[in-house]
């Protein structure tokens, strides 16, 4: 599975990584999870 980072995503955890200092790893984690245990929406 790949995963695609859009460009406001990336704008936007860049902003709120100012605030939420665990932001960005937090986020790696729920890549991490997500390409182990992928969800499908319908």
């Amino acid at each position: 599975m790949k995963i695609e980072e859009l460009s406001e995503y990336k704008k936007d955890v860049k902003k709120l990584t100012k605030k939420y200092k665990t932001l960005a790893e937090d986020m790696e984690v729920v890549k991490k999870v997500l390409i182990v245990h992928p969800v499908y929406w319908q």
